[in-house]
């Protein structure tokens, strides 16, 4: 994961989900990559079980393909409130919004 992520957004770290989106109109369409074990060790950190945050990264990866980023604070800000939204749907309870 490191690797992509420093290959694909020239960011020397590790990420939970690395979303690359070819969505086109209203149907998405996309590639995402997935670190298990970055996302047990944010679960940990956030007081959720794997699997809460499993979904919330998913949906993190849904949304970049809905046009939402987080490249800056402010946009950080308005995905969390949809992913926190969303979660809502699913019955997942997040116990620490960070």
């Amino acid at each position: 994961m490191l690797n992509l992520n420093t290959k694909y957004l020239n960011h020397n770290t590790e990420t939970d989900i690395l979303t690359f989106d070819y969505s086109k109109s209203k149907k998405i369409q996309a590639e995402m990559h997935i670190c298990f074990s970055v996302i047990k060790r944010n679960a940990k950190e956030n007081m959720q079980s794997p699997e809460n945050e499993m979904v919330r990264v998913v949906i993190h990866g849904l949304l970049h393909c809905m046009g939402y980023n987080d490249k800056n604070n402010a946009d950080r800000e308005v995905m969390r409130k949809k992913e926190d939204s969303f979660l809502k749907m699913f019955h997942v309870k997040q116990f620490n919004n960070v």
